[in-house]
């Protein structure tokens, strides 16, 4: 059966001496993007995909090579699955997974688990931070990722749950926020009408792709903050 978790002398905790190399994730689960008033689920999703990609890729052009995230269903899930992709392109990219507490992979949908188990197996280090579950273990997880980082990489919807603490607590650690704001979906037209192919890209390998030919879209997009 597979296993999230190893043993700690497996992993590789350079990453702790690399603070400004470093970045983490921040985002939702998907039910928190779900609204259909606008784009079908489909749409909103494969969109979120590459607004991720660009945030990411962009991030190693600026000189980011240890990349965390904290293994949710969402945002998390999803920036691993671009991780994969391009540590196969670019080998000096390092790949952290901070497990909020033992098991969490049973609160994974199976859907996910073959893809959380794969991130997990690719990781430089899978630390993780908590004994046991408990209603502060995810904070714990994004704090420990915030003290380990220099910059938050974020896709937020709405201005609640765990996504909302760890930007706030960023600015106590000394973390930049790199913030990709979706509080209104409209924002999004005028980059789908010029780029429709965003929301029909199915594949990391495609939207990478895109990222090479499209470096700058994610200054261009109108809905990009930095601080």
């Amino acid at each position: 059966m597979p296993q999230l978790l190893r043993i700690s002398e497996k992993n590789n905790m350079e990453f702790l001496s690399h603070r400004h190399e470093t970045v983490c994730f921040t985002g939702h689960r998907p039910d928190g993007f779900r609204d259909t008033s606008f784009f079908s689920e489909w749409v909103m999703t494969n969109t979120i995909k590459m607004l991720l990609t660009l945030l990411t890729a962009d991030a190693y052009k600026r000189g980011a090579r240890y990349f965390i995230t904290g293994m949710a269903a969402g945002v998390d899930i999803w920036a691993g699955e671009i991780l994969l992709h391009m540590k196969r392109e670019l080998p000096d990219i390092h790949l952290i997974a901070a497990v909020p507490y033992p098991g969490h992979e049973y609160s994974i949908r199976s859907k996910d688990k073959p893809l959380l188990y794969a991130i997990g197996d690719a990781a430089d280090a899978v630390v993780c931070v908590s004994d046991a579950y408990s209603d502060w273990c995810f904070l714990r997880r994004n704090d420990y990722m915030l003290k380990a980082s220099s910059a938050v990489l974020g896709i937020i919807r709405r201005e609640k749950g765990g996504t909302v603490y760890t930007l706030k607590n960023a600015g106590k650690y000394g973390v930049s926020r790199r913030i990709i704001n979706l509080s209104d979906y409209r924002l999004l037209i005028p980059l789908l009408e010029r780029y429709p192919e965003c929301c029909r890209m199915m594949s990391v390998a495609q939207r990478y792709d895109f990222w090479k030919e499209h470096q700058r879209l994610l200054y261009q997009c109108g809905l990009f903050s930095e601080d």
